[in-house]
């Protein structure tokens, strides 16, 4: 699925600001949900973008799911990416009729996590704490409030790792596997590159700067402060200006036309991503097997990039919040519901009991009969957790000029961070 929505991102931040007094008072008025009667007929519908319809309908096709739930019917209204994320900020904000269960990309999990609009779906009759032990620990950490409130149960996730051209790096005579440190990457990537041919290394310098971020959600605020520690941050913004003198880069924007032309002709040697990115990979980009492998990112850094969550909002009413919250229950701690979702779309399971699945240890032919998912499931149980606020995304639209300033030139690290420190301090604090 496509998750890089920074673009889209900036543009809702103003819509945040706006509407977060109406989400704030938005609980008070939640009704108890009705106890789930698996006699009676019950028809759930799902806010969904990208591929996650074709994903849960092949869940809801199994007999497994027919077995456990034959009173409950599934509909759909998906959207692409954008306009799904617009349309429930505008119902939400306004308390309008929304679906019974609303998807959410990570990226958007801050907007709603303080602000409310959503059910905390760790209060009774949900418990959702109560069968999360089996969940990535981050993951839950990301859709948890400073108050210990549940606004949305991880159903994928995506562990970042390195993709990168089997063949480009043999004609190179270079080994991506088990990469040092990001130095040692930038020196691969030197010999990868061929600008006389178009053959970058990599798509854009920005396309590693938010790995020692893990990935930018949360980790924005410690201790009350932002962009702390101050290493941490300007280290990120000093590896994307290496990269960019390094020369090895193309300059091309995530999603657009010569971006996926350059991945088409294959003119770019490595990219930095979340495993989601693989079924990208298989279904659009690169098809043909045997052309990519995976290895752990530079250094054996651990963390994510992208997501999905599974909500119910506080509009929906309280007859058919149990039905929503039986699909929901499924769809996250089912390991049949969650490995047929990875199947379909590639999206990786949050559920870390199916990591021990036969699945896992196979080879798989797009990837050269490489077993890329022990890898996944690896990275998946190590990423870091980090508190999230109802301000890391005006602090994400902040820090993404900062890297620009770096990637144009016109800003050393060291200024970015303290241009970027001091505007997230003059609009927040």
């Amino acid at each position: 699925m496509k998750r890089n929505a920074l673009s889209f991102l900036l543009v809702l931040v103003l819509v945040m600001a706006l509407v977060a007094p109406v989400f704030a008072t938005g609980s008070k008025e939640a009704s108890a949900a009705a106890a789930f009667d698996p006699n009676a007929k019950y028809e759930v519908t799902i806010g969904a973008y990208g591929d996650l319809e074709k994903a849960y309908k092949a869940v809801f096709a199994s007999a497994d799911f027919k077995a456990k739930y034959p009173n409950i019917k599934v509909t759909f209204q998906t959207s692409d990416f954008g306009g799904h994320h617009n349309r429930l900020t505008t119902v939400l904000a306004a308390k309008e009729q929304s679906n019974d269960i609303e998807a959410l990309e990570v990226g958007f999990i801050a907007q709603f996590v303080e602000a409310g609009g959503l059910m905390d779906l760790n209060a009774a009759p949900f418990n959702g704490g109560a069968i999360s032990k089996n969940i990535v620990k981050f993951a839950m950490a990301n859709a948890t409030t400073a108050k210990g409130n549940l606004v949305a149960m991880p159903v994928d996730i995506a562990p970042a790792v390195l993709f990168y051209r089997a063949d480009l790096a043999a004609k190179a005579g270079v080994n991506l596997d088990n990469l040092k440190d990001w130095d040692e990457y930038i020196a691969v990537m030197k010999k990868l590159a061929d600008p006389a041919k178009g053959i970058y290394a990599i798509e854009h310098p920005a396309a590693v700067q938010a790995i020692p971020l893990n990935g930018g959600k949360g980790g924005w605020i410690v201790n009350g402060k932002p962009l702390e520690p101050k290493a941490k941050f300007v280290s990120a913004l000093e590896l994307v200006r290496k990269v960019k003198a390094a020369n090895v880069d193309g300059d091309l924007g995530a999603w657009s036309g010569p971006w996926s032309q350059a991945y088409i002709d294959g003119k770019v040697a490595t990219i930095v991503n979340g495993a989601w990115f693989g079924g990208t990979l298989r279904t659009w980009l690169s098809p043909e097997p045997g052309k990519w492998r995976v290895a752990y990112l530079p250094g054996k850094m651990m963390a994510s990039l992208g997501g999905t969550y599974l909500s119910i909002p506080e509009t929906v009413p309280a007859a058919r919040q149990a039905a929503a919250w039986e699909v929901i229950k499924y769809l996250t701690t089912n390991p049949s519901a969650q490995l047929i979702t990875f199947k379909e779309i590639d999206a990786f399971p949050a559920l870390t009991s199916v990591y021990k699945d036969p699945v896992m240890d196979e080879p798989v032919a797009f990837y050269g009969g490489q077993k890329v998912r022990k890898i996944f499931a690896d990275v998946a149980l190590n990423i870091p957790e980090n508190k999230v606020s109802e301000y890391d995304n005006v602090m994400l639209a902040i820090w993404n000029g900062a890297v620009t300033d770096v990637v144009n030139g016109v800003a050393t690290p060291e200024a970015a961070y303290k241009t970027a420190l001091d505007k997230i301090k003059a609009t927040i604090f």
